[in-house]
Formats: structure tokens, C-alpha cells, sequence
């Protein structure tokens, strides 16, 4: 996480007046009736992983799509689902066919946007053989999942073509969606990028050079002006953004991360006006204080086992290292950044159906938390009695400053309570994302944000086959129970399949929860009207402006 400074500029006016003005991310002064500087200065996570829609990753690939593209619909500050590029939809008696009218639109080239833009992506993301890690999203959409697993070996349902997949452009400003079944929450779904419309460019792209940042067409709010490669992004208002009127700011600045760039002392600097690098050690602090902000997100942290490896191979090991935490005094003394403990893998405030609830509040079973007898119960019972002949075990993390010290605590947790030797390695998050898809690790950290809100996403994610999965557990049943989700014909009968299959995940264990993610940061005053998507796609700037400083 990361931070930034003050920088003031006096002048003397008629002798009498100094003003000190301050612009976010500007070092030049304002005269008494001139407008503000709508610039920002921001400071983004990481290097993006991809920019790529079908293939996001990571919260800077998110942030930076997310402040390109739009889709038919959006996420709003208040929660609600509003309308983007469609201007109107109609959903047929059985729930099975939407059409959508699109709004009079261009490209940030100045070209039209077409019904067929969205046509298009649709199915280039759910190309066969393209490995997509977000595809299934897709799958709700008739014949999707049989052409998009065309080339599986393993899959077993039917073959299907892609002229036989429901999506269809009819017109210009129309756009025709059929669903395989019913599902209530597919608008929902429609927020995340892989329902992003692409440019002809980008389809017709033979080399694989459109998703180069200084080449990006998109059609949000901004766009790319100017690449500085390995240290910046140049981002400019889109004046072909068909809401350009509510975009307030001009310009902004993302500085990409590196070993001699520290957010914080930036920030602190005056040369950031917005970032998540916070020191861990000013968290609490400034918190209390109210110099930093927090905002929840549907994620939640979670240790993964390899499940192929022994000594994880045992369900009973690895319910005994999740029994024996005591998440809520972990967070309470050691990261003190409002994040909640987990009691599952679907964190709360995710909703239980569309008509409302909490599913994680809902949920009957919870992860037992301090259980130190049961917890050494079952490690004796897997052969480890006290934690003799327990293999030392490597447990992989982020380079995040507060990821490695809820390492340290859990370590020391596990060697006192159970007898455990652990080894902590600190990767960045590319290198650790490619040991876990090589399933080159016993233990290893992840996270997971909501695509969407809904949790059948968040489950499905440890199905047989998901490109997701890097734990190396399966389960039948589990499966069947997340297919009969997707397809249910009421709320109800959905509602109790998630939770029996989130059942079988928490007792199985593949996974340990550890906390639901709140997000710290660190912004100026003046910076208005900053949203943080509680999906994990970071900051939406659509409606952020710079507001005179108080004095």
C-alpha cells in the first residue's frame, strides 16, 4: 500500500493576501477565480498482469479496463445496478431472452459502436482452447460452455458451433441474448469486463498488439494518452465517452510501482493524491485519526493447500490448521484494518438471492475458529501427535508488507499450538500466481473478489476444471450441487445448493479462510466522489472531481 504529500505554493496579492492553494497532483497555483485543475495522481497496485478482458487477473488489469470500457451495465456508488451502453432492456415471460437497445454511442477513435461490437467479444472470449479464467461467466448464455469446451477432452456434454450460441446482433442498437435457463442474477453478471464490447480493431487483431496500453480503443470515460513504459500511464477524459458531460476530471497520472518508487512518501510528498500503499504500521493510526479511509470488498484471503502433496492430502491436516486460528483475536491484535474474520469462503454482504439477505450470515455452517483441542485431536489422529514427523512445510505469500506479517503471527500460532515448522517465501504476485497454476507449493496465499455479486462465481471457482482451481481437490458432489445452482428453477431451491456445496468445501478443506478484505487508503480531501468497487476492480474515477481546498 502507498502514500503522499503536501506541497503548497504562496503568493502575495496587493500585500495583503497570501493564499495557499494545493491541486491534486499539480504544483501550479490557482489565481482566486480560476477554475480547479481537475487532475489526480494516482499510484496503481502493480503492473497490470493484462488489459485483456477475457483474461484479467489482478486489481491493476481491473482498475485500468474497468476506467476504458464500458458494458451494457454498471455498478453504481449506491449499490444498485444502472444502466451503461444499453439504454433499455426486455426479458421475456420465461427469463430466457433478453434484448437489449443500445445508446447512440462512438469509440474513443471517433468510430460508431455497434450492437455487433458486443456480438463480437462475446465469442472471442469464449474461444476454445483460449484458457480464458473467466469464460464461464459466459456459460449462462445458450450453447456458451458447448462451444467454449469444444476441445475439452473432458467435458461431457454436447458440441456446439458458433453459430448455434445465443448471441446475436440484430441491428446497429440491437443486441439479442438467449440464456440456456433462467437466471435471475444475469444482469448482474453483465458488470464484469468479459461482457465488455470490443473494437473491430481488437477482433480483427492478427499480431496480438491491441492490448498494448498505447494502442487501447475503449469506450469509457478515459483513455490512454501517452505510455511512459515501466513507470507511468498518461490518462486523459474521453470526449467520445457518450456520458463525457459527468466526467469532471481533465487528466490523471498512474504511476506504475517500482523498487525506488514508495507510495507512501509520495503521497506524503505531494506527488500522489490517491493510493493503497499505506504502511502497515500507519494503518491503525490512521484510521482512528481519519487521515486514511477504508472500504469493504466482497473478497475474502484464504490459504490454499495442495491437496496432491502429503501431508495435505489429509482432510484431517488440514482441518486442523484452519480449528486451531483464532481469526477474530489474529485480526483484532495483528492487522487492525477493519477486516472481518472468515467463517467461510463467501465473505458477508454478499446477497443471498436477488430479492435479498446476506448469504454468509444465512449460512449454518461456519469455520470453527480456536479449537486448540480439536484441532491437535485430529493432527494426532493424521500421524502428527504434538507435530512430530510433520514435514517443515513452505507457506508462499505476496510481497505485501502486511501479507508477510500475518505469515509471521500464523506461524508462530501453528508452532506453539501444534508443533508445526514453517518456512514463509515472499513472491510477487505473478511469480506465486505461476508456482500455484504449476501446483509448485503445499501452501500458498490467495484472494478472491466477487466477479459479480453472488457467490455461485466464488464457488465455482474450485469446480473440477476451473482454470482457477490450483488445489488439486475435486468433488463429485460438490460439482452436481454448483450445476444445479446454475440451473434451478426458483431462488429457493438455488439458495440451498450454494450452501451445501459451500458446506462441502469448508468441511473438506481445501481451503483456509482467513479474512475478508477491507480496503486502506490514502487520498486527499480535495479528491471527490471516489467509489471503491466492493467487486475488487478498485477505483472508479467516472464521477471523481477536485473540489477547492478548505482553508
Amino acid at each position: 500500500m502507498r502514500r503522499v504529500t503536501k506541497k503548497r505554493s504562496f503568493f502575495i496579492l496587493a500585500s495583503l493576501l497570501v493564499l495557499a492553494v494545493f491541486y491534486a497532483g499539480c504544483n501550479k497555483e490557482n489565481l482566486p477565480n480560476e477554475p480547479l485543475r481537475q487532475h489526480v495522481n494516482y499510484l496503481l497496485p502493480a503492473t497490470p498482469l493484462s488489459v485483456d478482458p477475457a483474461f484479467l487477473r489482478d486489481e491493476a488489469g481491473y482498475q485500468l479496463v474497468t476506467s476504458l470500457w464500458e458494458g451494457l451495465v454498471r455498478l453504481e456508488a449506491d449499490g444498485s445496478l444502472g444502466k451503461a451502453l444499453a439504454e433499455d432492456w426486455q426479458i421475456s415471460e420465461d427469463g430466457k431472452k433478453y434484448v437489449f437497445t443500445l445508446r447512440a454511442a462512438n469509440w474513443s477513435n471517433g468510430s460508431k459502436h455497434t450492437a455487433f461490437d458486443f456480438e463480437a467479444a462475446w465469442k472471442r472470449n469464449m474461444t476454445p482452447g483460449n484458457n480464458s479464467p473467466v469464460a464461464y461467466l459466459l456459460y449462462d448464455i445458450k450453447n456458451a460452455e458447448n462451444y467454449h469446451r469444444l476441445q475439452d477432452e473432458n467435458y461431457g456434454g454436447k458440441k456446439a458451433s458458433l453459430e448455434e450460441v445465443g448471441i446475436k446482433a440484430t441491428d446497429e442498437r440491437t443486441l439479442v441474448v438467449e440464456l440456456e435457463k433462467n437466471n435471475p442474477v444475469f444482469l448482474s453478471k453483465l458488470v464484469h469486463p468479459v461482457f465488455y464490447p470490443l473494437p473491430p480493431e481488437a477482433i480483427n487483431d492478427q499480431e496480438g498488439t491491441f492490448f498494448q496500453a498505447a494502442k487501447l480503443i475503449g469506450n469509457g470515460p478515459f483513455k490512454i494518452s501517452e505510455e511512459v513504459a515501466g513507470d507511468r500511464y498518461e490518462l486523459v477524459k474521453n470526449e467520445q465517452y457518450w456520458e463525457k458531460d459527468k466526467v469532471k476530471l481533465a487528466r490523471m497520472t498512474w504511476f506504475l510501482p517500482s523498487e525506488r518508487r514508495d507510495g507512501w512518501a509520495m503521497f506524503e510528498e505531494g506527488k500522489l493524491d490517491l493510493t493503497g500503499d499505506v504502511p502497515f504500521d500507519r494503518v491503525e493510526k490512521g484510521l482512528a485519526a481519519g487521515e486514511l479511509k477504508s472500504a469493504p470488498l466482497l473478497t475474502t484471503y484464504y490459504y490454499q493447500f495442495n491437496t496432491a502433496k502429503p501431508p495435505f492430502n489429509d482432510v484431517k491436516v488440514r482441518q486442523a490448521l484452519s480449528f486451531s486460528l483464532d481469526r477474530e483475536k489474529l485480526i483484532r491484535e495483528y492487522l487492525k484494518g477493519g477486516q472481518k474474520p472468515a467463517g467461510g469462503i463467501i465473505p458477508e454482504g454478499m446477497p443471498e438471492s436477488a430479492q435479498g439477505g446476506d448469504f454468509h450470515r444465512n449460512s449454518e455452517k461456519k469455520v470453527p475458529a480456536g479449537d486448540e483441542k480439536k484441532a491437535s485431536a485430529l493432527l494426532a489422529e493424521a500421524g502428527f501427535s504434538e507435530g512430530k514427523g510433520f514435514p517443515e512445510t513452505e507457506l508462499l505469500v505476496s510481497e505485501q508488507e502486511g501479507h508477510r506479517y500475518f505469515a509471521e503471527k500464523i506461524r508462530q500460532e501453528w508452532q506453539e499450538k501444534l508443533g508445526l515448522k514453517l518456512q514463509i517465501v515472499t513472491l510477487s504476485w505473478p511469480e506465486l500466481r505461476e508456482r500455484m497454476s504449476k501446483r509448485d507449493y503445499q501452501l500458498a496465499l490467495m484472494g478472491w473478489s466477487a466477479d459479480f455479486a453472488d457467490p455461485l462465481p466464488y464457488l465455482q471457482s474450485f469446480m473440477r476444471g476451473s482454470g482457477n482451481n490450483t488445489t488439486g481437490w475435486a468433488n463429485p458432489e460438490y460439482d452436481r450441487l454448483l450445476e444445479k445452482a446454475a440451473s434451478a428453477a426458483s431462488e429457493e431451491e438455488r439458495s440451498a445448493a450454494l450452501h451445501q456445496a459451500e458446506n462441502i468445501l469448508l468441511e473438506e478443506g481445501p481451503v483456509l479462510p482467513l479474512y475478508q478484505f477491507t480496503k486502506v487508503y490514502a487520498a486527499r480531501d480535495v479528491v471527490q466522489d471516489l467509489f471503491v468497487s466492493p467487486l475488487g476492480f478498485g477505483f472508479d474515477f467516472r464521477a471523481v472531481h477536485i473540489a477547492k481546498p478548505e482553508n
